[in-house]
């Protein structure tokens, strides 16, 4: 009789349980999912500890934490949350691996295009990381051109003072002019490179803005940029100035077409001009061995520039 009893006691109490949980599951699964995540917890040392932590697996672990700031990033996105931290992730990465190129790449979007808007600060800090991967990437393009837009475009919509916007645009400038001058297969950067040249010219830098128009025309045979930049020289350095350098150009294209007319342009400039072995064995004013020596011959004979009759020579 005892046994049954107990039975009946442990059947009861198992019912009463099961009611409990079924009773309230309800309104703590509701109050459960309705909870969210207010703030983030930055869990790492600082970047020289991080480095210290990673026992010489430097690219190993700046992989793993980038991966975890992807991942984290998007579920931030989708609980519209600003990823609050992912400027100290990146740069706890360039720490551990200067020369991982992709964080560069991605920094402004990570930092500045977030679920929530972010304040200056925000760009601040992307500007520091991008201007560190400048220095780390000398010669990529497709990271100073990236770069270059955003301190232009993107980055002085953040800010009211409006010396601060100007100093941000001129930077950009400055940068995107830089990406016009290195190797690369972005087709649409000329265009990029004029908006660039005037940005320098609106900046008040009209010599810097002359000078890279006129490497321009120097490296570039599209026939429409070309049309384009000698429009903006002509207003930056006025009409006269512009007649001369135009003569100077032709006079080169000449030069070029009947000396190797075969050969790239940036074999020529290698090359250096046609030159009278026997005249230069005697001091004599026409001797030029270089472009440089060339040009600045040119300068000294400007009635002889003036006569040009701009010779049509198809250049190679």
């Amino acid at each position: 009789m005892q046994p049954r009893r107990n039975n009946f006691i442990a059947l009861t109490a198992v019912g009463l349980a099961a009611f409990a949980v079924n009773a309230l599951r309800g309104p703590l699964n509701t109050a459960f999912f309705s909870t969210k995540t207010q703030n983030d917890v930055f869990a790492l040392p600082p970047p020289s500890q991080v480095v210290s932590m990673s026992l010489g697996y430097r690219s190993a672990l700046a992989d793993l934490i980038f991966a975890h700031v992807l991942v984290s990033s998007g579920l931030h996105f989708q609980e519209r949350r600003a990823f609050e931290f992912v400027g100290k992730y990146i740069e706890t990465i360039n720490e551990l691996d200067p020369k991982f190129e992709t964080p560069y790449r991605m920094t402004d979007g990570l930092l500045t295009l977030q679920a929530k808007a972010v304040g200056p600060d925000a760009y601040r800090q992307a500007r520091r990381i991008l201007e560190r991967g400048l220095r780390e990437f000398p010669f990529n393009q497709a990271l100073w051109t990236s770069a270059g837009q955003f301190f232009a475009y993107l980055g002085p919509t953040a800010f009211t003072d409006q010396k601060e916007i100007d100093e941000w645009r001129l930077l950009g400038g400055r940068t995107l002019a830089r990406a016009c001058e290195l190797v690369g297969s972005n087709e649409n950067l000329p265009h990029q490179c004029l908006i660039a040249a005037g940005l320098l010219t609106k900046a008040g830098e009209n010599t810097a803005s002359r000078q890279f128009l006129e490497r321009m025309l120097q490296v570039n045979d599209d026939p429409e940029i070309r049309a384009q930049v000698n429009a903006l020289l002509k207003q930056a350095i006025g009409a006269e100035e512009h007649e001369r350098n135009q003569a100077r150009r032709q006079a080169f294209l000449q030069a070029w077409a009947q000396d190797l007319p075969f050969v790239s342009r940036g074999a020529i400039a290698a090359i250096g001009p046609n030159w009278d072995r026997a005249a230069c064995a005697s001091i004599n004013a026409e001797c030029a061995t270089s472009w440089r020596a060339w040009g600045a011959l040119q300068d000294s004979l400007p009635s002889a520039i003036t006569a040009l009759d701009r010779p049509q020579s198809a250049s190679p």
